[in-house]
């Protein structure tokens, strides 16, 4: 059978269609819009048949040929992610020779794979292939329109698979299938989680890991001496499942004109817990009263935790690349192998403005600090310090620093058309929330570049 040609490379057509080449959730999203274009193409041709006028001939013609351009896409995005597979053995199913699968031993015994960016964490949890369905064919945002605006037809494809459910207490919710991919576009969009974080599910009560506080330390032994003894010390990091949600409000108005409605409700409302997991990994998680620590059930974050290494810029804004490098070097001198460096908009946009005393050219970042991979967030702290105005930056290693994002449960995602003011302003309540924690178990292996001041 003939292949089809794409009229461009494989990134440029990820571009056109509005997804990323390099996305975690590639396959996914490229499945979800040929399924798309098909629906749109199947609504045509049931409304007219044979009978179609030009304009609707002309957009059948569009709708299939984008259909065949994603689905050729689809079968290269299988077949170059087939091809990173080939070439590990199979204790090494996430496609990176350097870093084998890590497994977690829970309390109550159970053995849990920890989840890189990249994999699918709702294939990991055991997400079902429900009624002959693969989980990547369904869509959240489509089956919340196809709910918001009850068109059944619309989300064909999440009832047949039983993924959409009505709630006895009036509404509708999705079941864990949809859940646990929730979950999914939530990490791709989370910064910490492009960084190296890695997700585990956690059992019922709490989940205990075990983290080194002080490394052990080789010696060579003298004929019949002894060896040097040195301390290794353990302590343990502790993680409670606590509820992480949002509630949107979306009008009926949104509901039946927006064209683009599944995918800006989808975005929007992974986007915001996503960025939740991100300003907690810098602030902590709050329990809404203030005290962050209530019997050490609470994740302090990384700017208030003492095993993070510091480097001090005492509110003046940077000048040079100096403190960075001596970020990683705390690091290094810890054993880890500093790979990444996220900052605010405001500090990225500092460091990539600074020039030359003489010639004014822009500076160059050295060799080791340009190395790293870079990412910038808006949930980085800039209103620190005593003028709330100064910012922080962190280096280090997010995979051997085992910075954890912990999932109790698949998140819910809950309609109603009652709650609240819903009824009265013509409008729909969708609440997501599930049970997640944080905790990072080696923070030695991250260090920070504190007090970072703006430019005058």
């Amino acid at each position: 059978m003939t292949r089809r040609t794409l009229p461009g490379s494989f990134e440029t057509m990820c571009e056109r269609f509005g997804v990323r080449a390099n996305s975690a959730l590639l396959i996914r999203e490229l499945k979800s819009k040929r399924t798309e274009r098909q629906d749109q193409a199947r609504q045509i041709m049931t409304r007219s048949g044979a009978n179609m006028n030009t304009a609707e001939q002309r957009e059948f013609d569009r709708l299939m040929d984008e259909y065949e351009n994603l689905d050729e896409m689809v079968t290269q995005a299988e077949e170059r992610t087939e091809g990173d597979r080939s070439a590990v053995d199979e204790d090494r199913p996430n496609g990176r020779r350097d870093t084998p699968n890590l497994y977690f031993h829970t309390a109550d015994g159970r053995k849990v794979r920890a989840v890189r960016h990249g994999e699918s964490f709702a294939r990991a949890a055991g997400t079902p292939r429900t009624a002959g369905s693969d989980p990547e064919d369904l869509s959240l945002g489509r089956a919340l329109v196809g709910i918001l605006r009850g068109d059944h037809a619309m989300m064909e494809r999440e009832m047949r698979a039983q993924v959409v459910a009505q709630d006895p207490a009036g509404g509708f919710f999705v079941t864990p299938t949809l859940g646990n991919l929730f979950i999914d576009l939530a990490r791709s969009q989370s910064v910490i989680s492009q960084a190296g974080a890695m997700t585990i599910p956690l059992g019922s009560g709490e989940t205990r890991i075990l983290r080194t506080a002080t490394d052990p330390t080789a010696s060579w032994k003298a004929e019949l001496g002894a060896l040097n003894n040195t301390d290794v010390q353990f302590d343990a990091v502790t993680l409670y499942p606590k509820v992480l949600g949002c509630i949107a409000d979306i009008s009926e108005e949104l509901i039946e004109d927006g064209a683009n409605a599944a995918a800006q409700i989808e975005a929007v409302l992974s986007a915001a817990v996503a960025n939740q997991l991100d300003r907690s990994f810098w602030r902590g998680v709050s329990n809404g009263t203030g005290d962050n620590d209530v019997a050490g059930r609470y994740f302090t974050g990384i700017l208030d935790d003492p095993g993070v290494g510091t480097v001090d810029l005492a509110g003046a804004a940077p000048a040079d690349y100096d403190e960075w490098i001596d970020a990683m070097q705390l690091v290094e001198d810890a054993n880890g192998m500093p790979d990444v460096r996220i900052d605010s908009p405001r500090t990225a946009a500092q460091l990539a403005k600074l020039k030359e005393a003489t010639t004014l050219a822009y500076l160059k970042a050295p060799e080791q600090v340009a190395a790293l991979r870079h990412f910038k967030t808006t949930q980085t702290p800039v209103t620190l310090g005593a003028g709330n105005d100064e910012s922080v930056s962190v280096v280090g290693n997010f995979a051997s620093a085992f910075v954890i994002i912990g999932i109790r449960s698949a998140f819910r995602v809950e309609v109603s058309n009652q709650a609240g003011n819903a009824f009265e302003n013509l409008g729909r309540k969708v609440r997501v929330w599930g049970r997640a924690d944080m905790a990072i178990g080696r923070p030695a292996h991250l260090a920070l570049v504190q007090a970072i001041g703006p430019t005058p």
